[in-house]
């Protein structure tokens, strides 16, 4: 979904559309799809993520100090610094023809959390995180934040063995047989 097409609610105001817009038309780029959400003690802010093709915009709108002065800061993260990207959707019977469809989405980084079981808005969801999960780095799983990769031992293949690679040339130690099925390390004359 794009600026121009937010639904009602929650309402982005005229200036908030307009501010972003600038910073877009600045940074040489256009919005691929946004999302935003409440923000703020009295949900008087607005979050609004952007997805660009460039990177990821990350919004926070609201009072500064008195309700007159708004404000908006944001910050660009490469697609590459976007991780755990988890969209999960859920739909269930009401009655015997009607249904309602529930959409979450959850970043880790930067850290973002929503959910909406209005269509409009699953329609934006659906949309910002079909972007975000192709444009975000690594693919595939998130990796954990300490950077260690963990393999569960029940999914990984069997290898086969692989005899090692001996280097060319001469070897430093010759193997001598000690008896049956038994050998030991020979030194060999040094020149």
């Amino acid at each position: 979904m794009r600026l121009a097409d937010w639904p009602r609610m929650p309402f982005l105001s005229e200036e908030l559309c307009g501010w972003i817009s600038e910073h877009l038309a600045t940074l040489g780029v256009e919005e691929i799809a946004i999302y935003a959400v409440e923000f703020g003690p009295d949900d008087d802010g607005r979050r609004v993520l952007v997805a660009t093709e460039v990177g990821l915009l990350d919004y926070r709108y609201g009072p500064r100090a008195s309700t007159a002065r708004f404000a908006i800061e944001g910050r660009m993260l490469p697609w590459q610094a976007v991780r755990g990207v988890d969209l999960r959707v859920v739909t269930f019977r009401l009655w015997a023809l009607e249904h309602r469809t529930r959409w979450a989405l959850q970043v880790r980084r930067p850290a973002f959390k929503a959910a909406t079981e209005d269509p409009q808005l699953g329609h934006a969801l659906a949309d910002f995180a079909k972007v975000a999960v192709i444009m975000a780095e690594p693919a595939g799983w998130p990796q954990p934040e300490d950077g260690q990769v963990r393999v569960d031992s029940s999914s990984k293949p069997a290898q086969a063995a692989v005899p090692p690679i001996r280097p060319a040339g001469p070897s430093p130690a010759v193997s001598a047989p000690v008896g049956p099925g038994v050998t030991r390390a020979a030194s060999r004359p040094q020149s």
